[in-house]
Order: structure tokens, then sequence, then C-alpha cells
């Protein structure tokens, strides 16, 4: 099958992007749940079926996942209230905050992409509760060690720049891309994308980008690893059947909108398009091995005490 060549594509490349041979992992939503793949081998995480969003902090060896429950609804609106869980995947605590619809791994941590009135990037680290203050930056992601800051300066909402402060201009002009951006975890890389622009990885000064033709409407944010392989959520050729933005498949169910099917697709600097290694799921990210054995087993833990 294309995808699962696809895969094995993907995972080649990314060895030899590294320098070395190595296990090629990613977690993604499939189903409104977290999968793991490693090797193109996945696992299911949750088994829940309503995951909004949701981020992995291999630093802070910690899940974050967003729900939502409907409080009131109206012929043309309906109101609701966003809880985001906290896991601790070594000790299997969890800790519940409400807020905003959406979560990323940055900073060495996991933050909320948006405040709750999505005016900028949350400041707040969900793991710790501390505050991380990036001025002037409206909209950033920083890398692990949070000493390397690329971000939005607040008043100009088309260009990208890194550096405290802002030094360096990271896009290229008329590269709109709202907040669809990300930051390697060493703070090598930075990836970018928008509906007007394709997909960019910029790296030591220089930008390179997908081919034209590989535009799409990139929804979710892009994740970038320290070697510069890219995963996005992108559509296919396919049509899927929607329950939710974060539930669909391509099996017709009662109800469910029609339309064309979100996969997640693998780039690199070099390769002229992006090559799908997911044929359906979105909200994909790189996790090392050592945190996709930590999730596989906390899987195992949780679903042995829903046993007892």
């Amino acid at each position: 099958m294309k995808w699962l060549r696809s895969i094995a594509i993907a995972v080649a490349v990314a060895g030899v992007c590294s320098g070395q041979t190595q296990t090629s992992c990613f977690a993604f939503l499939l189903g409104g749940d977290v999968s793991v793949t490693c090797d193109g081998k996945r696992s299911q995480v949750t088994r829940r079926g309503d995951i909004e969003q949701f981020a992995v902090s291999s630093e802070r060896s910690s899940l974050g996942l967003i729900t939502s429950r409907i409080t009131k609804r109206t012929a043309s609106v309906a109101d609701a209230i966003y809880t985001t869980v906290i896991i601790d995947l070594k000790s299997g605590n969890a800790k519940s905050v409400f807020g905003a619809n959406t979560v990323i791994s940055t900073c060495g941590s996991i933050f909320w992409a948006s405040d709750e009135r999505r005016e900028h990037s949350g400041t707040r680290d969900l793991s710790t509760g501390d505050e991380v203050a990036v001025p002037p930056y409206n909209w950033f992601r920083c890398s692990s060690d949070r000493k390397i800051v690329v971000g939005i300066v607040k008043g100009d909402a088309d260009d990208l720049y890194e550096g405290t402060p802002p030094q360096i201009r990271v896009t290229l002009a008329g590269a709109r891309h709202g907040y669809t951006f990300n930051l390697s975890a060493d703070g090598s890389k930075v990836a970018y994308a928008s509906d007007s622009s394709p997909l960019c990885v910029f790296s030591s000064g220089s930008t390179q980008c997908a081919s034209e033709d590989a535009i799409d409407a990139f929804g979710d944010v892009p994740s970038v690893n320290d070697a510069g392989d890219v995963l996005v959520a992108t559509h296919t050729q396919q049509e899927c059947f929607y329950k939710s933005p974060s539930n669909f498949s391509a099996t017709r169910t009662r109800g469910a909108g029609r339309d064309a099917c979100l996969g997640i697709g693998y780039w690199r600097p070099g390769l002229k398009s992006i090559e799908i290694v997911e044929p359906i799921g979105r909200n994909p990210q790189w996790i090392n091995p050592a945190t996709a054995a930590l999730l596989r087993d906390w899987a195992v833990r949780t679903a042995g005490r829903a046993q007892e």
C-alpha cells in the first residue's frame, strides 16, 4: 500500500538526516484518540473518542489532553467549557485546568497554544504552573532550554522573528502564517506553513520550502525535529466522514459530515512534495522512542485500572 511505502521512506530519511540509524516515532490524533507510530507500527494510547487536542512533553514526561462539554446550545451557536488534563506518564498522576482549547509542546513543557481569548500565546507552563515571559512577542515558541525564542511581535502579524530581542527575520516576504509555526527542541529549526505559502523550514539563516503545489490549509501546527524533518496534517485525495473535527474516518457514518480526509504528511528540505505517512489523522508531533514507550506503558496501566 502507498502509505506503508511512504512510512518506510520517511523513517529512512529521518535516519539519514540525523546522521545515524534511529527509531522514528510520532504521536497523532486518530478517531478522537491519541495514537503512537514507531517505524510503521501503530499503538493506540487513549480510548475515549472525544479528545480534541493533545500535546506530549518529552522533557516533562507528560501528556496534555483537551476535551470539551457543551454548556449551552442555540440554533446558531454552542457554548463549551474546555478541560485540559495534564498527566505525568511516570506516576500516572493527573490534574485538570480549565481554559483554552488548544495545547502545544514547546519550551520544554506543555502550554496552551493561545490564551482563553485567543489574543496571544499561552504563557502558563501547565505542568508546573509557572509563567514564562517572552516580551515583546505576541505569539511564540521556544527551545527546550528556553534560550531560543521565535515568534510574532505584537503589531507585526506577518513575519516571524528569532531572538530576544528580535533580531533575525525568519519568514520569507509575504508568507502569511498565523500561528502555524513551530520550533525544534534544540532551537535550530523553524517550520511554518499557511494556506497562502508552502511548508518551509528555516535553519542557519536560510529557508527551504516545499513546492507551490504543496500549499494546503494547514490547520494544525507543524512539528519539526532537530534534524529538520517536519510532520503536518494535510488534506488527502480520500473522502472522510466527520463526527467531529478530531474524530473522522473513511467509513460512512450516519449524521457525520463529509469532507476531504486529513492525513499525516512528512516533509524535509530537499523533498519536492509532502509524503503521506498516515492516511487519516491530525495534530502530529515528533516524540522520541523513550517517550513513545512511556505512552504505551501508561496506556496499559490505564487499561488495567479500568478493568479492576
